[in-house]
């Protein structure tokens, strides 16, 4: 869905189906903070911005990484958008991975 501007936004089902998650997933990280979509419609129903999917890609990342949503949601917290501390998470990772 694109709004009057040109700006992209999905709906809950268009972001499951595109993600391979589902919307009771979706729901949940909503539900426990995690992802809380940026916006939504008149009616309530969610609208996720190009924002909510990148801070979903780190969520998908990390979840890969076997950490878990509580971890997730601590190494969020400590960034907005700073890639320099999710380099860093990665590179201590990958270092105990190679111990």
């Amino acid at each position: 869905m694109t709004d009057a501007n040109g700006v992209r936004r999905w709906g809950v089902g268009e972001l499951a189906r595109a993600t391979g998650l589902t919307v009771r997933a979706l729901h949940h990280y909503d539900q426990i903070g995690l992802l809380t979509p940026r916006e939504r419609t008149p009616s309530g129903h969610r609208r996720y911005t190009e924002h909510d999917l990148r801070r979903l890609y780190r969520i998908r990342a990390l979840t890969a990484l076997g950490l878990s949503l509580d971890e997730i949601s601590s190494v969020l917290a400590d960034q907005s958008d700073d890639l320099t501390a999710l380099h860093t998470l990665l590179t201590t990772q990958l270092r105990g991975l190679n111990e």
